[in-house]
């Protein structure tokens, strides 16, 4: 006699049916706690790597204040003539440029006082542009920024004051350097220019070449005399026979015989 097992009821179903789910909710929502909780631990992390790994943050700039006066090592001084040489009838041009080079804007002034240009004779300082100027020219000037100026020297002497009526430098090789006025070691590499003389000496004649033997033309012809030949054909002269006369020669003399002594008596 076989005996059969007893099927669970539906009641047994509904509550195991109800159980699973109520333990599918919970892992769900463990997984989405757990999940939660893995972000907020790796978050700071993450976020430190992107900070180290990114742009630097800018650094604060630092308040600049009023800009200061150039020094020596902020600007690049050039002086140039426009030409090597120059009459005595000519104006002497000079091309002066300052460029900035620095890493902070600067002032300068840049008249012909503040950045004086100077022309020297040897060691004497015979022309300045500050002798005679009048008016500053205050200039912002920044990296990478250039000014450039002419400045026309008409050969004159000047003096402290601008006294008129100076003379003349006359002619001859002349240095000339700009700098700025009271900035230590700002000073441009030294050009060297001419003046000509206006009345420049003639050249030495040059010396005459010797005559060649043989004589040349327009000088004295050479002759040679040949020795007269004797009869016999030698070079010897015969020589010199007495000239004769039409009378006859007169005898040669005889001495006197000596007289005989006198008689005795």
């Amino acid at each position: 006699m076989s005996t059969q097992g007893t099927r669970p009821s539906r009641a047994v179903f509904v509550r195991r049916r109800v159980l699973a789910l109520v333990l599918l909710a919970a892992l769900v929502t463990g997984l989405v706690l757990l999940g939660r909780v893995v972000v907020r631990a790796v978050q700071p992390m993450v976020g430190a790597d992107d900070v180290s790994t990114g742009r630097a943050a800018p650094p604060t700039p630092e308040p600049l204040g009023p800009p200061r006066d150039c020094g020596a090592g902020a600007l690049e001084l050039t002086l140039a003539p426009s030409d090597p040489e120059f009459t005595v009838d000519e104006a002497v041009e000079l091309h002066v440029t300052m460029r900035h080079v620095g890493a902070r804007p600067c002032l300068v002034d840049g008249s012909d006082a503040g950045r004086p240009v100077l022309v020297r004779a040897g060691d004497e300082v015979v022309w300045s542009s500050a002798h005679c100027a009048t008016q500053e020219r205050p200039l912002l000037m920044s990296r990478g920024d250039e000014v450039s100026a002419t400045v026309r020297w008409d050969r004159r002497r000047s003096v402290e004051g601008c006294a008129p009526d100076q003379p003349e430098a006359g002619y001859g090789t002349f240095t000339a350097v700009v700098g700025l006025a009271g900035v230590d070691g700002a000073t441009s590499a030294p050009a060297t220019f001419t003046v000509l003389d206006p009345n420049p000496p003639a050249p030495p004649a040059e010396p005459a070449e010797p005559a060649e033997p043989g004589g040349t033309e327009g000088g004295p012809a050479e002759t040679t005399e040949e020795p007269a030949q004797g009869a016999d054909g030698s070079g010897d002269q015969p020589p010199a026979q007495p000239e004769q006369t039409g009378e006859p020669a007169a005898p040669a003399e005889t001495p006197a015989e000596p007289s005989a002594p006198p008689a005795e008596g």
